[in-house]
């Protein structure tokens, strides 16, 4: 194999092909890397993409991740609800099949992925049966299983076609053979490359290093992909009845336990394909039963537009899901980023920061920004407090209000030059955060980057969702 040929295919993925893709996992994996990583912090990397939170919400409130019926409304509360680490690796495969699937039409493409929902759906259901206590991490891992080859074929669907037509008429020894003479090396170790150099799944590179002398949840995996993929030969065919055989052994059941557990799984395949947005793979899943109505929402309806517009009813939605948290005493950062997450989502705003400010009462620096560019923002977003003078940030510590700072004489004097240049707008709003009469940060909220207009009725929801925020933050401190 060439290590030099297989690395330069990596770089081509990740650097030039695929960078927005990259670029979506690493803001994901960064966080999650660390040991002292938080659920706001996923939380906000999550909300800085419209569509991801849009994706992230749907399936919370799917069957599938939420069979209890708890309705979710914001990407805070589906962290909690769901776990971390979960919500995590649906954000990771979400980004992979957005990437992969959009705009591609290829046929062999779908197939892939039709046979990677397949697989992995299986493979849960075997963990599942077998009373694996994470049977989510076995899904995601047998859903990035073939990530090498799925990449591969959206690059060079040429290549690609060519082995993809010959896998129905050869052996997978054949065909891993073929794939090392016409490409230089195998879709395995491409996998294990972009596994490595994209930080997925420990447990996958686990699989794809161990998999002559698997471990049991190692099995998992590859017992669901075998089923999966001989499952395209045909439910009757020789390739079937071999896989269902091996199944049996590693459930401990007889065949015909085996065959009705499968087939019981391949509907769920379809549907939790549709619900992920792999809409068109979804039909190529070799059903039992292809006459089942499609009940998911379309992508192109399921697309946001690029700016929110207020919605009264989700500011109600997350107001109600703050209350119904309390009880459960959550963190005060949990608090903020949910408050954060309705003035962005419920009031329509481009970018809201929340803001924290230092005890000496010296700086003001953002915390957490959610929205368009609010990287940009959040790193801008330092203010030195001057105690001496009249200014926005002393007015703020001093009278505990609200401002919507506008073009206009009082606006021009309370927000200076340099702030309005930082911030890069005349208009916008700022609230006060404070607990036990002593103000510990900000809320701040504008439309800078559609240009949109302030108005009345945006700036009372947004004084709602402060006072609403440090009502529960009072509450809290008295528990």
């Amino acid at each position: 194999m060439s290590e030099t040929k297989l690395q330069q295919w990596v770089n081509h993925l990740s650097q030039r092909e695929l960078p927005i893709f990259k670029y979506s996992l690493i803001a994901i994996t960064e966080i999650t890397a660390r040991e002292d990583s938080s659920n706001q912090e996923l939380s906000s990397a999550i909300l800085k993409d419209v569509n991801l939170t849009a994706r992230i919400l749907r399936l919370s409130n799917s069957y599938i991740y939420n069979p209890s019926h708890t309705r979710v409304n914001t990407v805070t509360h589906a962290v909690m609800l769901l776990g971390f680490n979960l919500v995590r690796d649906i954000s990771i495969s979400l980004a992979i099949i957005d990437t992969l699937l959009k705009g591609n039409k290829e046929t062999h493409i779908m197939k892939l992925m039709a046979r990677t929902f397949h697989a992995a759906v299986q493979a849960r259901a075997i963990a599942e049966a077998l009373n694996d206590e994470s049977a989510e991490e076995i899904f995601i891992a047998a859903l990035l299983y073939n990530i090498g080859e799925l990449t591969f074929c959206c690059v060079d669907s040429q290549s690609s076609e060519k082995l993809i037509n010959s896998r129905l008429i050869t052996t997978d020894e054949r065909y891993e053979q073929m794939q090392h003479e016409i490409l230089g090396f195998t879709f395995k170790k491409l996998t294990e490359k972009l596994t490595e150099d994209w930080q997925l799944s420990d447990l996958l590179r686990d699989t794809l290093h161990n998999c002559k002398k698997p471990d049991n949840r190692c099995q998992h995996i590859l017992h669901g992909n075998a089923i999966a993929a001989a499952a395209e030969h045909g439910w009757q065919s020789p390739e079937t009845d071999k896989a269902l055989a091996a199944l049996a052994k590693h459930l401990k059941k007889d065949l015909e336990q085996t065959t009705r557990f499968v087939h019981d799984n391949v509907e769920t395949a379809v549907d939790v394909a549709r619900e992920f947005g792999a809409r068109a793979a979804a039909e190529f899943i070799p059903s039992m039963d292809t006459s089942r109505p499609d009940n998911s929402v379309p992508p192109e309806l399921e697309e946001q537009n690029r700016y929110l517009v207020p919605d009264h009813m989700l500011q109600l939605s997350i107001l109600r899901e703050l209350s119904g948290i309390l009880s459960k005493k959550p963190a005060l950062n949990t608090v903020l980023t949910m408050v954060l997450e309705g003035i962005y989502r419920g009031i329509g705003m481009d970018r809201a920061v929340l803001v924290f400010i230092n005890p000496s009462k010296t700086e003001a620096r953002a915390k957490i920004a959610v929205g368009i560019e609010s990287h940009k923002i959040q790193n801008d977003f330092v203010f030195n407090i001057q105690m001496d003078k009249p200014n926005l940030l002393q007015q703020i510590l001093i009278y505990n209000r609200s401002y919507w700072i506008k073009d206009d004489a009082e606006g021009l004097q309370l927000a200076d030059k340099k702030m309005r240049k930082t911030l890069d707008t005349e208009t916008f709003f700022i609230a006060p955060i404070s607990v036990e009469n002593q103000t510990v940060g900000l809320f701040y909220a504008d439309r800078q980057p559609s240009n949109r207009p302030l108005d009345d009725e945006s700036f009372e929801s947004f004084k709602h969702f402060t006072q609403e925020a440090c009502i529960a933050l009072k509450f809290i401190k008295q528990k």
